[in-house]
């Protein structure tokens, strides 16, 4: 009997060893499996790689650039070693994603890619830069050709297909940033139709996307003997920007169009009447942010070949537009224009840098000059 206690006794003891066991070790495991984007350095894993490579590759431009290259808030672009999205509304992973846009929603950025073979749907990263970690992927309920992303405050706007064999009305869409921050809690949210807005139809084929929110005063009716200061409020007036890529070489044939946002007590709305035209940018834009009174404009042609130089971000004072002018040519008005390293796409102004998101590190492009896969932090004073 006492034999007999004895194994129960101890077969008690193994089991209870083992669920602990179990209990401990369980979130490791969970921790390994779960599946996630990635959010490390492709090509070269650390910058001094990058740069020799840079060096070597493209001199001109890393002599130019390289006393103002920022490593310390430079990341890597999220998901060029693997993107996790969704196919018929199941998870899956595919090392075959494109980077595009990038914009800033509070403390995040957000930055789009595309399936290249378009077998899984278009996502956005969601990556916090101070903690530097990739915090979601949201794959969205399509497979465009995404490219451009914006926030007015309270939607994320993106475009809609951008690819040359979309031949139907360009059109725009967005989602809720309060919906957004419900999004973020797993590694990967597949978003519904109900959780994206119907498309609002455009004049324009929408490449690239900026918002940007003007100030000024604005005149109301007064009282006989009231001042004209006495007759100003200061006034809020969103505008998305929605720019076109053409693509022909050395043409200056791109432009951003403004559409004004109209904000309701419930819900925003798009007046897809044009207001605004900004003309006289290279037909190779990928992408701008405005700075104040600056716009910066992101070009880039193929990348390819070495001595052509396709890529450059350009610097143009744009303040007729800040004060109420319409309709602006900056053919006349470029402040500088610096080359950077080939295949840049959009570009994130944030106080004293330029940020750039490249495209030249995924898998379509394997023959790329330079595969810069990081989203690549410039000094702004470069453009001064």
């Amino acid at each position: 009997m006492n034999r007999i206690h004895l194994r129960k006794n101890r077969i008690s003891l193994i089991v209870m060893i083992c669920l602990a066991a179990v209990i401990i070790l369980t979130p490791y495991y969970a921790a390994g499996k779960t599946k996630q984007s990635s959010f490390e350095y492709k090509r070269y894993t650390e910058h001094e790689q990058y740069r020799k490579a840079l060096y070597w590759r493209m001199n001109s431009v890393y002599r130019i650039i390289k006393k103002y290259m920022d490593d310390k808030t430079t990341l890597p672009i999220p998901g060029l070693v693997k993107t996790y999205s969704s196919s018929n509304g199941k998870g899956k992973m595919s090392d075959e994603f494109i980077p595009q846009g990038i914009c800033r929603a509070d403390k995040y950025w957000l930055v789009t890619a595309y399936d290249a073979k378009e077998k899984l749907n278009t996502v956005i990263y969601v990556v916090d830069p101070d903690k530097k970690k990739l915090v979601s992927t949201i794959a969205l309920p399509n497979r465009y050709h995404g490219g451009g992303i914006a926030f007015d405050g309270e939607n994320i706007w993106l475009t809609g297909d951008t690819s040359d064999k979309y031949d139907g009305d360009p059109f725009l869409q967005y989602i809720r940033f309060s919906d957004l921050i419900c999004m973020i809690d797993k590694p990967l949210h597949i978003v519904t139709e109900n959780e994206i807005s119907k498309p609002v139809y455009i004049k324009n084929k929408p490449s690239f996307l900026e918002f940007d929110e003007i100030t000024h005063d604005k005149k109301i009716g007064g009282e006989a003997g009231q001042s004209d200061t006495d007759n100003t409020v200061k006034h809020n007036e969103g505008t998305i920007w929605v720019g076109t890529y053409i693509g022909k070489s050395s043409s200056k044939e791109a432009y951003l169009y403004g559409y004004r946002l109209l904000r309701g007590k419930d819900e925003v709305k798009l007046n897809t009447i044009l207001v605004s035209v900004i003309y006289g940018l290279d037909s190779s834009a990928q992408g701008v942010d405005i700075d104040g009174d600056s716009l910066y404009v992101s070009s880039s042609y193929g990348g390819l070949s070495i001595g052509l130089k396709s890529s450059f971000i350009t610097k143009y004072n744009i303040r007729p537009i800040k004060e109420g002018r319409q309709n602006l040519s900056v053919v006349s008005r470029e402040i500088s224009r610096i080359e950077v390293p080939k295949m840049n796409e959009e570009i994130l102004i944030e106080d004293d840098k330029v940020f750039i998101n490249f495209e030249s590190a995924s898998e379509m492009w394997k023959n790329a000059v330079i595969m810069t896969d990081r989203i690549l932090s410039l000094d702004k004073s470069l453009w001064n």
